[in-house]
């Protein structure tokens, strides 16, 4: 891992364990040698362009511009077997290939927050880092095709170019799509639909999806109101949904009488779709991810479980490897080892 002389901005994100080392960085950071270079150098750059022409790949968040400025453009590196993937906000072609931006920018621009949230309130971008998560997962796959290629055939690597616009307009492509077929723009969920989003309960709040007639029969005789289950009328989608002021009030109602463990067990023996929105501490403690392994150490100095890999390997199961070094730690054998390879 390439950092600025002053580290991965990622260093100086909180929360902060008793070292104040991020608690952040050391995850993602995990099992990454550190390299810090000042590319804003002609040494720095110079070494970056050795480095780059031994690798497979490289992947670089940097505008076409400061590639340029710095000649490490693709053709600089003269490596015509290297595999670059650039992960940026707009990409590096078109009119806001120069343009910064973030998750919030991503999801205005791809039209994702247009959908977001409360028809009566301003639209939302998704949370946290999702945008940004997704778009490392779409480059991930890219460069694996990339790779695929170059087994096929020997010594043709290419530029991989990810958006992250382009990523979150393509998760948006259902609406989108719906939107250019019916001429009529899919909006922000109406506050009265109760059903639309997850419905408070006695602790908490429910997500309950009623999309096919026997989800909606089933569940509805647990919440005893017969009536809307036996009535036929109510198994078609669009009858529920043209007609959903005759039963929101009354379903959310029923809802509200359980706590969210029992109603998911009761809907899940009745195999009906549902989930429990669980809180930070709740998810923490959720026995399914304890028993899949899913927390793992990070290994920091700090007993703190981080969330491992969303996937399992038979063969090759996730290793962390290693807790994050600091910027700059393997800076010194990195440059040796190209210095030998010379």
């Amino acid at each position: 891992m390439l950092e600025p002389p002053a580290g991965h901005p990622t260093r100086a994100l909180d929360p902060k364990d008793a070292r104040g080392v991020s608690i952040l960085s050391t995850y993602v950071l995990a099992g990454k040698r550190s390299l810090t270079l000042n590319l804003d150098t002609a040494e720095g750059q110079e070494s970056a362009r050795q480095i780059a022409a031994r690798m497979d790949v490289v992947v670089s968040s940097a505008r076409p511009s400061e590639l340029a400025a710095r000649r490490l453009r693709y053709a600089d590196l003269r490596a015509p077997a290297l595999v670059m993937a650039h992960v940026t906000a707009h990409g590096m072609t078109g009119p806001l290939a120069e343009t910064q931006g973030n998750d919030l920018t991503a999801a205005a621009r791809s039209g994702w927050a247009s959908i977001n949230g409360y028809s009566t309130r301003s639209p939302l971008k998704p949370a946290a880092w999702g945008a940004s998560l997704c778009t490392g997962i779409a480059a991930a796959s890219a460069i694996a095709a990339a790779l695929f290629h170059r087994d096929r055939h020997p010594g043709e690597g290419q530029e991989v170019d990810v958006a992250e616009v382009e990523v979150l307009a393509g998760m948006f492509a259902p609406p989108l799509l719906g939107t250019e077929y019916s001429g009529v723009p899919v909006r922000r969920r109406d506050p009265s639909d109760l059903l639309g989003g997850p419905v408070p309960v006695r602790d908490g709040h429910f997500a309950l999806t009623l999309s096919r007639a026997h989800f909606w029969r089933d569940a509805m005789n647990l919440l005893e109101l017969t009536d809307l289950a036996d009535d036929p009328r109510w198994g078609a989608m669009h009858y529920r949904q043209e007609h959903r002021d005759e039963y929101v009030t009354r379903v959310a109602k029923a809802m509200g009488q359980w706590g969210k463990a029992e109603l998911f067990d009761e809907l899940a023996i009745r195999r009906v779709v549902a989930g429990p929105v669980l809180t930070m501490a709740e998810l923490a403690q959720n026995e399914h991810l304890r028993a899949r392994g899913f927390w793992v150490s990070s290994d920091g100095g700090e007993d703190v479980d981080v969330p491992g890999a969303p996937f399992r390997l038979s063969a090759t199961p996730f290793d962390m490897g290693g807790h994050a070094t600091s910027p700059g730690a393997d800076s010194a054998a990195i440059l040796a080892e190209v210095e030998t390879e010379r």
